[in-house]
């Protein structure tokens, strides 16, 4: 087990990383709002894990070791400079050679420079150097297949090989658990800085609501109507987001020394994040289409992005608060009203497909509320 550090917050630049990743996440968002498919879909999401994973990685080694000097700051900004040429090339991924391999290259690149950065810090201080050794390894060998892949004859190896070295990348923090567990964690910072990659992630379906009124064809009345349905659905994600975020009372401190729990938050945000990007990218196809029915792919990637954002923030919040949680059965019983409402896509009029899925989560934001106020009362009765 590890203690716990002090308390601290996101530095101003680490807002400005975060930045980076904005422009890589819009990139990838953008694929799916282009032609919301099913392939569409599967195609971003297998994009947006190594974006993701890439800004972990960074989050997770500034949360152990941040200096905030001149000598951090610039190897980082190397860093950067590779996540930006990801989001130049991921969206040309699939559609030509010079794509695949910026794109592969910049992602080998910020890894690097993760590595780097950790034997800066085993200089000074001699636990990050299990962390050096795991993760060097890792890298090289994952490192290794990334490059194999790109000459393959086949979009199906190369692909393939590429799933592979991913799924080994995510494996890591498993299969060393006992390497990298002297490392410590500071577990206020680490739940602001997934807050703020959330805002991220929400941030798109914003401008995906935004763009969409601003190119839309549809009378003022409708579009009104879409509008304030569209916006209050990214309102309401905010809200049972960040509402339900505390669980219960110094819940989130076990991240700092229970690595399971740990692991349980940071790959639960995964499916939770990516769920809000792809309905973000529906909500501007939905918003700015002049069509009087919502498609079935479109209506899949708007309601199946809630339903998984509700399932897997349902699940972390259930590994802290405990299954019998309300809040837990609460997003569980929306998630399977949100699903029903995907029959109806082909009948019901966009504003009452939007407007019907905007109400569900607003009356579940309501009961969170009230869950969260019964919550402590319930805990002080029984003292």
């Amino acid at each position: 087990m590890t203690e716990a550090v002090g308390e601290r917050r996101a530095t101003w630049f680490e807002l400005f990383c975060d930045l980076v990743f904005v422009a890589a996440v819009g990139q990838v968002v953008h694929r799916v709002g282009e032609q919301p498919t099913g392939g569409s879909v599967v195609g971003a999401a297998a994009l947006f894990v190594p974006v993701w994973w890439t800004w972990v990685l960074y989050t997770v080694r500034a949360n152990r070791f941040d200096p905030d000097d001149s000598a951090h700051r610039l190897i980082t900004m190397v860093g950067m400079a590779a996540v930006a040429a990801m989001a130049v090339f991921v969206g040309g991924v699939g559609h030509g050679t010079g794509a695949s391999v910026g794109f592969v290259a910049g992602y080998l690149g910020a890894r690097g420079v993760i590595v780097f950065s950790y034997a800066w810090g085993a200089r000074s201080d001699p636990s990050f150097r299990p962390i050096l050794r795991s993760f060097g390894t890792m890298s090289t060998l994952t490192g290794s297949v990334w490059v194999l892949g790109l000459p393959a004859p086949r979009d199906s190896v190369r692909y393939g090989l590429w799933a592979v070295a991913m799924v080994g990348e995510l494996s890591l923090p498993f299969l060393a658990r006992r390497r990298i567990a002297a490392a410590s964690h500071d577990a206020e910072h680490l739940r602001e800085r997934f807050g703020l990659f959330t805002i991220i992630v929400i941030g798109e379906a914003v401008l995906g609501c935004t763009g969409g009124l601003a190119d839309g064809g549809r009378g003022a009345v409708s579009t009104g109507l879409i509008g304030l349905s569209a916006f209050a659905l990214c309102a309401c994600v905010w809200w049972m987001y960040f509402n339900a975020s505390a669980t219960r009372v110094g819940g989130h401190e076990e991240i700092a020394t229970s690595p399971i729990l740990r692991d349980v938050y940071v790959f639960g945000h995964l499916p939770m994040q990516w769920g809000i990007a792809v309905t973000g990218a529906a909500i501007g196809t939905v918003v700015g289409g002049d069509d009087r029915h919502v498609s079935t792919a479109t209506a899949a990637c708007l309601l199946g992005g809630i339903v998984l954002f509700l399932v897997a923030g349902a699940g972390v919040r259930a590994a802290f608060a405990g299954s019998r949680d309300a809040t837990v059965w609460i997003r569980i019983a929306a998630a399977v009203v949100v699903s029903a409402l995907l029959p109806a896509a082909g009948v019901l009029p966009v504003a009452g497909l939007i407007g019907a899925t905007a109400a569900v989560l607003v009356v579940t934001a309501a009961a969170e509320v009230s869950a969260t106020r019964r919550r402590p009362a319930e805990s002080a009765a029984r003292e």
